[in-house]
């Protein structure tokens, strides 16, 4: 070696070592780059074994977070076609458990629906409008709380979460991360001027909460329907992590204590449910509905029993009319009713026995049959019917023994006395009839007791001198009682004077009444003067003629008759 090597050797030794040693390092440097790959799965493993989890997770929660909401933005469609095989077999496990908690509910709805209890969920849909299906849903769903995560609003990092104790632990991080990004892409795209997040949502058989925080997000999967007192207790839980985490900064070990106080499942869902407004049961709608019951059941016995008891009223009626004998009442088809029977010919009408029914709206029926009756009553009105006995004889009927008594013309009775034995139902005969010496005694026998006839007709007016509606035949009956009286008082030699005598009832000032009496009485004279009766013959009473100052207190008029001789 010769100078020039020492010397270089001298001045480069050191230069020499650095740079072996330099390029030493970059060999070990390389080859670690190449094995990189190999080693960071154990690395990471590594991590997540050691006492560093926590602090790498909070590590790699914001480019993890800011990663995956770039892929959602920019690569949507990969992200769901990646999801698919997960998303379809959740679907339709929630569809599946959610047929079968439907038909459960059809089920209670339809066992619930004719007890006390579903009689007044009816009532209370029928008063809120609200469907039966979603009153019974109300009162049936239980809500609880599955699970519960509390989330940096910045990262999406979980900082605590809680779920029931017989749930599956969830991927929290991955649940965190997409809720985030969820609520990122609502506030950007849907969102008013980026103030809008997203709060609720329906996943599945839950129900997401999603409550927002300054610094902290509370999510809350609850299953059932919850009360509005859940939501408060939420609220109150997340603003009490606030304040502890902003009075004593937000460390790893206080976020922790405080999340899992906060975060306590049975004191939350306790304190829920003590804060929910326990709704006091309201028993006047069933007792409206008892009632309303009652009342139509004994509406319809009431009205059976008044329907029964009218019928039972019209047998009997129909039983003691004289002349008609009942076989049958059919009343099955009410309020129409069908008479059965047997009427004599001279029976009174039995029309209007049946205006009770009538007057409930029915339309009554006869089907009926003539016969003979022997009833006296009967017999009687056949004997008047075939005798035509003239006034002054009275008829009389008893156990079939017909009586005539009076007076008659000696040639005019002969052939109704030879008649009285053949009339059907008159097993005797017993007569006391005097024979008239005259004519004149004949007809002044008849006249007298038509004129003690004559004050019984009476006809009646309602106010006024207005005529009740059946004086017109009161009128007509009267005007034939007095037909030929002028020819039968010129037989009898006197002179007849009818008077048409006015009356009035208690009430009303004397000189009112007076003029009433003098109008109803000239109102009954010129009503027969209209049916033939002589003018002559008739005058009205004088309000001061002694002979009419008794009258009845009613409102009536009658006539009187007066017999004199003749000059």
């Amino acid at each position: 070696m010769n100078d020039l090597d020492r010397l270089r050797q001298i001045l480069l030794e050191e230069d020499r070592r650095a740079l072996a040693a330099a390029a030493q390092r970059l060999d070990v440097a390389e080859s670690r780059q190449h094995g990189l790959a190999d080693r960071l799965p154990q690395a990471l493993e590594a991590v997540q074994s050691g006492a560093q989890r926590e602090r790498f997770a909070r590590a790699m929660a914001a480019p993890v977070a800011t990663a995956l909401g770039s892929a959602v933005r920019g690569n949507r469609h990969l992200i769901i076609d990646a999801l698919f095989p997960i998303i379809g077999p959740t679907i339709r496990k929630a569809v599946g458990e959610a047929m079968r908690g439907l038909v459960a509910d059809i089920n209670q709805a339809l066992e619930s629906s004719f007890t006390l209890r579903g009689l007044a969920w009816r009532v209370e849909a029928w008063r809120s409008g609200v469907p039966y299906a979603e009153v019974v849903l109300k009162h049936t769903l239980a809500w609880q709380v599955d699970h519960l995560f509390l989330i940096e609003r910045a990262s999406g990092l979980v900082l605590h979460r809680a779920s029931a104790p017989e749930l599956p632990a969830l991927d929290a991080d991955a649940i965190a991360g997409m809720l985030t990004a969820i609520a990122d892409f609502v506030s950007d795209s849907v969102g008013r001027d980026g103030g809008d997040t997203l709060e609720s949502a329906r996943v599945g058989e839950h129900v997401l909460w999603l409550i927002q925080g300054p610094r902290a997000n509370l999510a809350c999967f609850i299953r059932g329907v919850p009360g509005s007192a859940l939501y408060a207790r939420l609220q109150e839980r997340l603003e009490r992590i606030h304040a502890a985490i902003d009075a004593e900064g937000a460390s790893d070990e206080l976020v922790a204590s405080v999340g899992a106080d906060a975060l306590d499942l049975t004191a939350l869902t306790r304190d829920a449910a003590t804060a929910e407004p326990r709704r006091r049961t309201a028993w006047w709608p069933l007792l409206l509905v008892i009632l309303a019951v009652v009342a139509a059941l004994a509406w319809h016995v009431l009205r059976d029993r008044s329907w029964e008891t009218r019928m039972e009223a019209l047998r009997t009626r129909l039983g003691a009319h004289p002349g008609f004998v009942l076989t049958a009442l059919d009343d099955t088809r009410r309020p129409d009713v069908v008479v059965h029977g047997l009427l004599d010919p001279d029976a009174a009408p039995i029309e209007p026995l049946l205006a009770a029914t009538r007057a409930a709206g029915g339309a009554p029926q006869l089907a009926v049959q003539g016969y003979l009756s022997t009833d006296d009553a009967i017999v009687l009105r056949r004997a008047r019917r075939l005798l035509a006995p003239p006034d002054s004889v009275r008829l009389t009927v008893g156990g079939g023994v017909l009586g005539l008594d009076g007076v008659a013309a000696a040639t005019g009775w002969r052939r109704p006395r030879l008649r009285a034995p053949m009339i059907a139902g008159v097993r005797e005969v017993r007569l006391a009839v005097e024979a008239a010496a005259s004519p004149a005694e004949f007809a002044r026998a008849e006249l007298e007791q038509l004129a003690r006839q004559l004050p019984e007709i009476k006809g009646t007016f309602e106010r006024g001198v207005a005529a009740a509606p059946d004086s017109e035949a009161f009128v007509d009956a009267l005007a034939e009682r007095l037909r030929g009286i002028e020819q039968q008082a010129a037989t009898a030699g006197v002179e007849v004077t009818l008077v048409a005598v006015g009356c009035n009832d208690a009430t009303g000032a004397d000189r009112t009444n007076a003029g009433l009496r003098e109008g109803r009485g000239a109102w009954l004279r010129a009503a027969l003067i209209e049916r033939g009766v002589p003018a002559a013959l008739i005058r009205v009473a004088g309000d001061t003629d002694p002979a009419f100052q008794d009258r009845p207190l009613e409102r009536s008029a009658y006539v009187h008759m007066e017999l004199s001789s003749r000059p």
